[in-house]
């Protein structure tokens, strides 16, 4: 390929770039941060792009972290008069949702893509078992966390009490129940009890899992055994071990 047909290819994907951006992206910039102890931040958006947004609860935006890296949240919730929302940051490792979201300061701008469908809580009619960890406490707080939702059980596994449980009361997440992670997955079996117990009592319950890639199949395999929630389920992996980047 010689330079003038490179400037021409360069000149189009730029022409590409600049389009999608139009079509899809919205700047943003940062109103507020409220930590939650050192592991969880509250981050709330705003910005006239926001304004006049089709959101439900369950739908999801992209952040763009730089480099066409980005990282995918759900909003607990989305004033589209004002042009604001707010989103709940796990922060943990060194991964680049967290390094962006420790760097924060008021004021920051940003560049957001969607929304867009993830779970649909229109298919939900109660009650709900909704299982899922760290990660999934914001897209709880948007599904369940008005009086129009649906009746729902919450079963999220964490890493520690402490810095998960001062989360859940703040965001009112009142029928939360937390299990321990522990190494090799050692907590698995507790999970499966309380899984059980519940199908046991609705056994025609909505399901949704959440969170962790390989507690979702483990959870699915349980509700496979008992022909449980095949029609019912809905499933979203937010990060597996070893892998970056899960929608």
């Amino acid at each position: 390929m010689n330079d003038s047909a490179l400037f021409v290819t360069n000149k189009r994907t730029g022409l590409l770039e600049s389009a999608m951006h139009k079509l899809f992206m919205r700047q943003a910039h940062v109103l507020d941060i409220k930590d939650i102890g050192h592991a969880y931040r509250i981050v709330t958006l705003g910005g006239d792009s926001l304004r006049d947004i089709s959101w439900t609860p369950g739908d999801k935006i992209q952040i763009q972290l730089g480099g066409w890296v980005q990282r995918t949240y759900t909003p607990m919730d989305w004033d589209a008069e004002n042009g604001l929302t707010r989103i709940l940051v796990y922060m943990h490792a060194d991964a680049p949702g967290t390094r962006w979201a420790r760097t924060l300061c008021e004021g920051d701008n940003c560049v957001i893509f969607g929304p867009r469908k993830s779970i649909d809580r229109s298919r939900l009619r109660g009650p709900v078992l909704f299982f899922g960890d760290e990660t999934s406490l914001g897209v709880a707080t948007a599904l369940f966390n008005d009086a129009s939702a649906p009746a729902t059980q919450m079963l999220f596994e964490v890493s520690t009490f402490a810095d998960t449980k001062p989360v859940v009361e703040q965001l009112r997440l009142n029928d939360a129940h937390l299990c321990a992670r522990m190494e090799n997955d050692r907590h698995l079996p507790q999970l499966e009890t309380y899984v059980s117990s519940f199908l046991q009592a609705n056994p025609e319950a909505d399901i949704v899992l959440t969170g962790k890639a390989t507690s979702i199949q483990y959870i699915t395999r349980l509700l496979r055994q008992r022909h449980a929630g095949t029609n019912r389920r809905q499933s979203k992996a937010y990060w597996a071990p070893g892998k970056a980047g899960l929608d």
